[in-house]
């Protein structure tokens, strides 16, 4: 399996972003008028935050996983040299390490937005698996430390904390602020600084 951000799926994506009206974007709270920083403390392959770097966020990726994160390494390095991913992959910084680990050696480091998407449990329907997610869950095993790095994660970013999980998932330690919900997953949102905000305690898009 390799990392490809030149992939069509990709591209399609990219062609079809539509801006603040991403549900991943509601979820950072980017806003029209300036980008938004962002740690992804799970990065995986990539995907999630190379659309938020899309959308004009600055984007620290994590991954701790050595096989993933070379993968991942190595499509940075690719997507770099082609002209029409060059500017967002210059918004993605790599670190192949723990994020927890990471925050606890910088305690001086505060990003408005810590976005975390732990792994999944395994699905029992494995035919509805992408081959994707079935390469990484090979070599992932369930985030056991999912509730240590979100706890820490609200402790050190400014703005907010978003939580990726499947959609009925229950909570991961305490009910959110509220949630963006898609068909298959959705964002419970942690506001640290709130906001006044028009939005429903559940917003479903």
């Amino acid at each position: 399996m390799r990392v490809d951000f030149a992939d069509s799926r990709l591209r399609y994506r990219l062609q079809h972003l539509q801006g603040t009206n991403e549900l991943i974007a509601k979820a950072i709270g980017l806003k029209k008028n300036g980008p938004c920083t962002v740690f992804d403390t799970t990065a995986g392959l990539g995907k999630e935050s190379f659309l938020m770097a899309a959308l004009g966020c600055e984007v620290t990726l994590f991954e701790r996983n050595p096989t993933v994160a070379a993968s991942l390494q190595e499509g940075l390095l690719q997507a770099k040299n082609q002209p029409d991913l060059a500017p967002i992959i210059a918004r993605m910084h790599f670190k192949a390490m723990c994020a927890i680990q990471y925050l606890r050696d910088n305690p001086q480091v505060t990003p408005a937005v810590i976005y975390c998407d732990p792994m999944f449990p395994g699905r029992t329907k494995s035919a509805l698996v992408k081959k994707e997610m079935q390469w990484l869950q090979t070599l992932v095993n369930p985030d056991e430390d999912s509730e240590t790095l979100i706890e820490l994660s609200l402790t050190r970013a400014t703005q907010r904390v978003v939580v990726k999980r499947p959609v009925n998932a229950p909570w991961l330690i305490r009910k959110p602020d509220f949630d963006y919900r898609g068909r298959s997953h959705r964002f419970d949102v942690y506001i640290l600084h709130p906001a006044p905000c028009s939005k429903p305690a559940s917003c479903n898009i």
